[in-house]
């Protein structure tokens, strides 16, 4: 799984939460160093299964994420973290390339239960 966020401490959190579950994880700080480390594992042995992204990050946000995502890999779920996620659920401005919008900080149950939805699916 990679995560990409500009916030260290929530990446370090994530990450110290789902290596719990069993997840190899990987972090990027921000947008660009997501792309790049996607890129990166796509082009070799170990591609990655999922990609949590946060969506407001400086220069490349998260939209900017998903989309190099879909478009290097289209099977690759996207779950994109912010704090106006019920909102954007709601309003129904998920936003394109995304497969699930969760609010941030989230909680482990509803990380686990859309993990489990995206992997059912794929």
């Amino acid at each position: 799984m990679l995560i990409v966020d500009d916030e260290p401490v929530l990446l370090k959190s994530l990450c110290d939460t789902l290596e719990v579950d069993g997840f190899r994880i990987v972090t990027a700080n921000g947008g660009q160093a997501g792309i790049d480390a996607f890129v990166a594992g796509h082009t070799s042995e170990s591609p990655f299964d999922i990609v949590m992204t946060d969506l407001g990050m400086p220069f490349v946000d998260g939209r900017k994420v998903a989309a190099a995502i879909k478009t290097t890999s289209p099977s690759t779920p996207v779950v994109m973290l912010t704090g106006w996620g019920q909102r954007l659920v709601a309003e129904g401005e998920t936003p394109p390339y995304v497969d699930r919008v969760l609010s941030k900080p989230p909680r482990l149950s509803e990380m686990r239960a859309a993990f489990a939805e995206l992997f059912k699916e794929s």
